[in-house]
């Protein structure tokens, strides 16, 4: 009673902070993928809240799609899919604990296994699991070091209920624009231990190593099912292409004018160098504004970019409006934008604050309001 009331609640009162998701430009993404690698299976992946753009919002809009998998990091976000009725199957590709297994659903889950207290865990359930093998070529995270991917792809046969369907690495350098030897040579790898399980009379369905940097260089019959995130979400260093998602809105709750040499925010970093007017907005680091902004970000007004100016703070952050006409209090303001070559793009936050778009999108709050623009 109480879930149901809150959520009536919560569709009927106004929100200061919302999430736009554009429709028409995830679903172009994806179909861009796809359309550049025929041959592949496009997985889109939904992990860490769907990179901060909203697990539920993004799977239901590409449900109708029909991947063959939605790539998420948990079972827990598995379930969260499954709650919402999304009916395309997911591929899980974080790390359980293996003694956790046993709790677990096996419906339209398949996982990913990269040691061999995984594979014995989920052998032992005697279940019809798939299973995808993650080989370790190079980055050294996740995966099985590929002098060893022969006796753990034997292992997962001796299994009889255990299918594996797949096998996987990742590339650690397949966005370096100016050097491809270490992406070669991790494919090399790769090819070697698919080739010699073949030679073993092993066989999988998929085989990939691409993510979207990896799409972008890599066109090999030998792979066919690549995981798109970044680029999904219409970002990558090397297609301009693709179309940005996710526009982040917020609004002015009040405006104050400084005098010359009034502070703003803590640390009084910020000094007034004149008279000013600035607006404050209720959005901070937890909503997604990195500190790393601080004094050098802009958010933006009536399409006008308007300097960040003290420290973000947790969840308030103050604005330039001295140069803006007529500024009121309620208004609409731009937190991260659509504009790729704007100073609200992720991609130019991230320069700014010293990171990469990936953080300023999964920083987002999930407590957001997402909406899907049609």
């Amino acid at each position: 009673m109480f879930e149901k009331l809150k959520r009536h609640l919560c569709r009927k009162m106004k929100v200061l902070n919302t999430v736009a998701l554009s429709k028409p430009s995830l679903i172009f993404n994806f179909r861009y993928f796809k359309k550049q690698h025929p041959q592949s299976a496009i997985c889109p992946v939904l992990k860490s809240n769907a990179y901060g753009h909203g697990l539920v919002e993004i799977a239901k809009i590409l449900d109708a799609e029909k991947p063959v998998y939605f790539i998420v990091d948990s079972f827990y976000e598995s379930l969260e899919l499954r709650k919402a009725g999304i009916k395309t199957p997911r591929l899980i590709i974080g790390y359980t604990l293996p003694e956790n297994y046993k709790y677990m659903s096996f419906k339209r889950n398949a996982i990913t296994v990269m040691d061999k207290e995984t594979i014995d865990a989920l052998g032992s359930l005697k279940k019809r699991i798939k299973v995808h093998l993650k080989v370790d070529t190079g980055m050294h995270r996740q995966g099985v070091p590929y002098e060893k991917a022969l006796e753990m792809i034997k292992l997962i046969k001796t299994y009889k209920k255990l299918e594996l369907e797949g096998i996987c690495t990742h590339l650690a350098d397949a966005d370096n624009p100016k050097d491809d030897k270490f992406t070669k040579q991790q494919v090399k790898i790769f090819k070697k231990v698919i080739t010699d399980a073949k030679r073993a009379g092993i066989t999988f369905r998929y085989s990939h190593v691409s993510a979207t940097s990896g799409a972008s260089k890599i066109h090999d019959k030998d792979f066919n099912l690549i995981r798109i995130g970044l680029g999904l979400y219409g970002s990558s260093p090397f297609v301009k292409s693709l179309k940005p998602v996710l526009t982040f809105k917020s609004t002015i709750i009040a405006i104050k004018e400084l005098k010359k040499g009034d502070c703003v925010s803590y640390g009084c970093t910020y000094r007034a160098p004149k008279d000013m007017k600035i607006g404050i907005i209720p959005a901070g680091y937890y909503e997604g504004i990195d500190r790393g902004l601080s004094n050098k970000g802009y958010i933006y007004y009536k399409n006008k970019p308007c300097k960040i100016l003290g420290r973000a703070c947790m969840n308030l952050t103050m604005i330039d409006l001295t140069g803006i006409k007529n500024p009121h209090k309620f208004d609409s303001v731009e937190v991260i934008g659509n504009n790729v070559s704007a100073k609200n793009s992720a991609e130019w936050m991230a320069k700014a604050a010293g990171t990469i778009p990936y953080v300023i999108w999964t920083h987002i709050a999930p407590t957001i309001r997402r909406v899907i623009v049609k």
